[in-house]
């Protein structure tokens, strides 16, 4: 189940996430396990970035790329993540969504010449 845009859906997408980034712009940050040393990189806007260091103190966040820039790799990760937000916990396509945020997180990462997730 590849996710599939045509050029105009692209396009308004990345409109919206140009839009978007006026009011709370997208950042990458890596968040540090402090018992394995693992590390993510995760995308999210930065008032969500905020919530989640003052939410999980024990964990290092750092951001690693401020306003991320629109690309075709953040706009297909954009629709990957907000149909995983809709999706209901039992839903049998969940893995397959899983699967293609990964993918885009890694694609907007490499994008911006950060090391991908494993």
């Amino acid at each position: 189940m590849a996710l599939q845009l045509n050029k105009e859906q692209l396009k308004q997408i990345k409109q919206q996430l140009t839009d978007t980034q006026k009011e709370s712009h997208l950042v990458i940050f890596k968040s540090i396990s402090p018992k394995s040393g693992g590390e993510i990189h995760m995308i999210t806007n930065y008032g969500t970035f905020e919530v989640l260091q003052k939410q999980r103190p024990q964990l290092k966040m750092e951001i690693v790329r401020d306003i991320v820039p629109v690309t075709d790799s953040l706009a297909y990760w954009a629709v990957a993540q907000d149909t995983a937000s809709h999706l209901q916990p039992n839903d049998p396509n969940a893995a397959e969504v899983a699967l293609q945020v990964e993918q885009y997180t890694n694609d907007v990462l490499a994008d911006n010449k950060l090391p991908q997730n494993k």
